[in-house]
């Protein structure tokens, strides 16, 4: 046990060192970072304007107030952009194995996913964050929700959560590169099903809902955790909801080191 986790410790270290590297390479062109931090914002701000535009009406869509929707979209944006702050890395794992690129991480003293996960640098996360959570906050307080101590502990556990379901279902796809080489259009398709987490499961036949709450687990990115901040149950299984992240990463890594002993390299 404890030489595991010595090489732990020794995969994150050099894990930490190559992410500060990574961001370091980012700010050698800080004018690409600004840009790229000015799109994110632009892209944000006109999604989120146009919510706030319609919270001032006071429809029910399906049981859901333009407010609470709102409360949604902004808890799974900062869902997703916590999951690209770590686990972005991730979606390189098909061309990694096409094109023999993984061999560089599998020689090094290092876990190779951990090495992976902290690879690459999302330079313009921080911005979705933010307008994210400013988002959520204005909606909440439109919506009239009451914010517990309890609801307050909850969110923050929820959004880990939230952002592990989205880190496992992309690694589980991504690992799939070992058997199908040409799975890029596969992972596109669960890149764009992320949009289907921002919209109440409610709006769905309910067979939608069977399938994003199983097969492509999306119900628990957003829409469980949303029905407990946003009172709409008062369940204590709620608290269970976040274990879905860190249940659905098992056989996504166990998956990930079963494509490992497949992988042959290039030969170049």
């Amino acid at each position: 046990m404890a030489e595991r986790l010595t090489d732990w410790k020794k995969s994150l270290d050099v894990a930490f060192f190559a992410t500060r590297m990574n961001f370091r390479s980012h700010l050698v062109h800080p004018g690409e970072v600004v840009l790229a931090n000015l799109g994110a914002l632009v892209q944000a701000v006109s999604g989120a304007a146009v919510f706030m535009l319609a919270l001032s009406t006071t429809g029910v869509i399906h049981g859901w107030t333009l407010a609470q929707w709102a409360v949604l979209t902004g808890f799974t944006a900062v869902a997703r952009a916590l999951w690209n702050t770590v686990f972005f890395g991730t979606l390189d794992i098909p061309d990694m194995v096409r094109s023999g690129e993984l061999d560089h991480y599998l020689v090094r003293p290092a876990n190779p996913l951990m090495l992976i996960l902290f690879s690459k640098v999302d330079t313009d996360v921080w911005i979705e964050i933010v307008i994210g959570l400013t988002t959520m906050g204005v909606a909440l307080h439109v919506s009239g929700t009451e914010l517990t101590a309890q609801v307050m502990l909850f969110i923050p556990v929820a959004l880990i959560g939230a952002a592990l379901v989205f880190a496992a279902m992309h690694l589980a796809v991504t690992s799939l590169s070992f058997w199908l080489r040409h799975d890029a259009m596969l992972s596109m398709l669960i890149w764009r099903l992320d949009s289907f987490a921002q919209l109440p499961m409610s709006f769905y036949p309910k067979w939608v809902l069977a399938a994003f709450s199983t097969v492509v687990p999306f119900a628990f990115v957003g829409y469980y955790p949303c029905l407990y901040i946003l009172g709409k149950t008062s369940s204590p299984l709620v608290w269970a909801f976040p274990l879905a992240g860190p249940l659905l990463m098992i056989p996504a890594v166990v998956l990930w080191r079963r494509g490992l002993t497949r992988y042959s390299s290039t030969g170049t």
